[in-house]
């Protein structure tokens, strides 16, 4: 792989596709995040834990070595928590 299609490729998995994991993975965390006393606890956790998915995801995406390894990894964790939402609903 050339170092620009490298470049293009964490380009791409560092902005957009992180984007669209840390969205996915929050829709998906009331379904496996415990409810509260209140029942809306895993609601709230899921907006509040948007940042550290969206963080994990991009520096994830930027510190791996290899570029398609991060880029399996990132589609897997959207394929699972798609399926997750799928199965639910």
């Amino acid at each position: 792989m050339s170092p620009r299609t490298a470049l293009i490729m964490r380009w791409i998995m560092a902005g957009p596709l992180t984007l669209i994991a840390a969205t996915v993975t929050m829709a998906a965390t009331p379904l496996w995040w415990p409810k509260g006393a209140a029942g809306i606890d895993n609601l709230v956790f899921a907006i509040l834990l948007f940042p550290a998915f969206w963080g994990l995801y991009v520096f994830y995406s930027l510190i791996d070595a290899k570029v398609v390894r991060a880029l399996i990894v990132i589609m897997a964790a959207i394929a699972i928590n798609i399926s997750l939402i799928y199965l639910n609903f």
